[in-house]
Formats: C-alpha cells, sequence, structure tokens
C-alpha cells in the first residue's frame, strides 16, 4: 500500500472512532443521521462509484432480508449502505457478520489487531450481527435475533455464502437463512454486486487492503421475493428457495456464471430457474 492509501486507511479508522463515540452519546433518533453521514463520507475516501441498475426504491421497503454477493467486507459494506440510507432514512440497516470480520488480536494486520481491543462497541455502533462460524448455539441465537429483528419492520444484510470470494461470483449458499426465511414468512431483496476488476479474497487468504479504493461497480437490484405470492414459500421448499435467490443474485455475471455452474455442489432438489 502507498502513503495516500494508509493516510485512507487510517481516516477510516477515525471514522469508526467517531462513530463509536456518536453512538453512545446522542439517542438513536440523533446518531443514526450521523452514521448515515459517516456512511458517505466513507464512500468518498474509498473512491467507490456504482453503477445502480434496478429499482432503487425496492430499498425503501421494511422486513427486509437482504442478500448480496461478496468480494470484500468493508467494499461490499459501504456500497449496499450507501445505496440504502439514500432510500432509507428512518429504518437502520443490520448486517450479519462472523465474530471475528471486527477484529482478531491474532491476525497479522495493524487495524485489526487494534479493533480487537474495541471489538463490542464497534459490533454495537455499526449495528452488526455477529455469529461464531461453526457454533451451533450461536448459530440458534443469531436466528432468533434475525426473525426478531424482521418481526420489528427492521432490515437485516446478509451474505448467504458466508465468504468472500475473489471474483465475487459465489458457489453455493448456506440452507440455514432459507430454512428460516421459509419459516417465518421473510421477503428477500437479491442484490448483485460485480466490481470490474477482482477484489476479494478467498477463505484464509489476507485482505489486499490496496484493492479496497477507488473501484467501479454496476450493481443490481433484483425484483423482491414476495413470502405471500412466491411458490417456494407456499410449498415451504426451502431448496428450492435457496437455488432460486442463487440463481438471480448469479446471473449478472453472465459468461463467469455459466463457467462456475459445473463446480457448484448439485443439491437432490433441481435448481429453480429465476424469471
Amino acid at each position: 500500500m502507498n502513503i495516500f492509501q494508509n493516510i485512507k486507511l487510517f481516516l477510516i479508522f477515525i471514522l469508526i472512532i467517531i462513530n463509536i463515540i456518536f453512538y453512545y452519546i446522542f439517542p438513536e433518533t440523533i446518531s443514526k443521521h450521523i452514521w448515515h453521514n459517516i456512511v458517505k463520507i466513507g464512500k468518498i475516501i474509498m473512491g467507490i462509484k456504482p453503477k445502480i441498475h434496478g429499482n432503487k426504491n425496492n430499498l425503501n421497503t421494511n422486513n427486509l432480508l437482504i442478500m448480496c454477493n461478496h468480494y470484500d467486507g468493508l467494499v461490499d459494506c459501504d456500497v449496499i449502505y450507501n445505496l440504502y440510507y439514500d432510500e432509507n432514512k428512518e429504518n437502520m440497516l443490520y448486517t450479519i457478520v462472523k465474530s471475528d470480520i471486527v477484529g482478531d488480536s491474532n491476525e497479522n494486520s495493524i487495524l485489526s489487531n487494534i479493533l480487537s481491543y474495541i471489538k463490542t462497541s464497534v459490533l454495537k455502533s455499526l449495528h452488526f450481527i455477529s455469529y461464531a462460524r461453526g457454533n451451533k448455539e450461536d448459530g440458534v441465537v443469531v436466528k432468533n435475533i434475525v426473525a426478531d429483528y424482521l418481526k420489528n419492520n427492521k432490515n437485516i444484510l446478509i451474505f448467504p455464502e458466508g465468504t468472500t470470494r475473489t471474483n465475487g461470483i459465489p458457489k453455493d449458499f448456506k440452507h440455514g437463512i432459507f430454512q428460516l426465511a421459509i419459516e417465518n414468512n421473510m421477503n428477500i431483496l437479491p442484490i448483485t454486486i460485480k466490481y470490474d476488476r477482482d477484489i476479494g479474497s478467498e477463505r484464509g487468504e489476507p485482505m489486499n487492503l490496496s484493492l479496497m479504493f477507488n473501484n467501479n461497480s454496476d450493481v443490481y437490484i433484483h425484483d423482491i421475493i414476495n413470502s405471500e405470492i412466491d411458490e417456494c414459500y407456499k410449498n415451504k421448499d426451502f431448496l428450492a428457495l435457496k437455488n432460486k435467490i442463487f440463481d438471480i443474485i448469479c446471473g449478472p455475471f453472465n459468461n463467469d456464471y455459466n463457467k462456475i455452474k459445473s463446480e457448484v455442489v448439485i443439491d437432490i432438489e433441481p435448481r429453480m430457474t429465476a424469471n
């Protein structure tokens, strides 16, 4: 990373600290507007230039489970947050993240090490819902939180594959969140982010922080999957729902998507083709 990128990374860290301070000082009615502006400043610092496809007004709907493919935690979230808060200024967007995403004292990253000491404050102020990978008991707690939040007019962002990809193209989604969606009649808004270069990383690989900055992207806001009329919900078929959302999110990758079709594990139930 060059000196300008290091300065930008430092400014992002300062924004996180400022957000924590205001989160604890002011009531949510005030702190949420401060958070909205911090998100906008973050977009400027990171130099993100999104091109939007689809109906942005879909983000101004409540009780939504927003699902997206995943390159990089900070960049992807900043893209979605800016779109979301441009349209929905009242309801906060909560994000499901891995428990070590905010900071880990064992990682070879100065920023990650620093954040690990203020993890709880970061999670709360950024409106993160954390889960421990592979911990079934924690998974049940998170599912209950998600169900409760959506019943109370809140919206949640989730990356259903549970990991990042170098090129952003998912290989498969986890079953659990779709079972939960079927059981609780959760409406789903699929979103696809496609950057003009491969900025992500595979599980276990260190993030290339220099790729966080100055990215162009196409953002596809798809139609909302309405639980009241969708056939997957009527048939209580969470595998069909998973496959449907997978196909919708992967669709904009076109030829790249066709290449990974053969790599995806075939489910017992056949995939449904997105309309």
